[in-house]
């Protein structure tokens, strides 16, 4: 991706957090990047293009803090409470691309298609989930369900502590990793 074209997603991510999807137009886009609305649609097809791939965009992002290979020699309840605790912080450290991932899965932009992309980057985290349900190590639940009990649960206290409703200490955010890894374990 050239640097004008990070530029125009950037541009789009602050917009989106401050306008909404729907507030974000070409215009607003091009006078955020500083160029043209010509300059946009050379990189970008559309409006929808332009969301799309800052959704895949962050989306990957968000994977490449959560997983590394030092991740995988732990075991498996440290995994997942690493995991858990990545996926938080990245939130709190990320508030708008979590609001933008939030907006795009609740919008008519996120298709079939973009779910599909987007379970292609969640292909290491569905492998390592599965080989720990294989091994006995987690309960035999459909993945989603794995994901509902944990990831989510992650994400909520995320949006809470963003929100300033609470406000976690590392002990407390510990705990409660640990809790919410320890509701899947078999």
């Amino acid at each position: 991706m050239s640097n004008r074209q990070q530029d125009i997603l950037d541009a789009t991510l602050a917009l989106v957090s401050e306008h909404g999807l729907q507030g974000t137009s070409i215009s607003k886009i091009a006078k955020q990047a500083k160029a043209s609305p010509g300059i946009i649609y050379h990189y970008f097809a559309s409006k929808d293009e332009i969301m799309d791939t800052l959704y895949l965009s962050v989306f990957k992002d968000l994977m490449d803090a959560l997983l590394d290979d030092a991740l995988l020699a732990q075991p498996c309840l440290e995994r997942l409470k690493t995991v858990w605790l990545r996926r938080f912080y990245f939130h709190i450290n990320n508030p708008e691309k979590t609001n933008f991932i939030e907006q795009y899965k609740n919008s008519t932009y996120f298709t079939l298609e973009q779910e599909q992309a987007t379970n292609e980057l969640l292909i290491d985290l569905a492998t390592m989930i599965q080989g720990d349900i294989a091994r006995g190590e987690i309960k035999a639940l459909p993945l989603r369900v794995v994901h509902a009990m944990t990831m989510s649960v992650a994400d909520n206290i995320a949006k809470l502590q963003i929100a300033g409703s609470v406000d976690l200490q590392k002990d407390e955010l510990n705990t409660i990793a640990d809790i919410a890894s320890r509701s899947v374990l078999a």
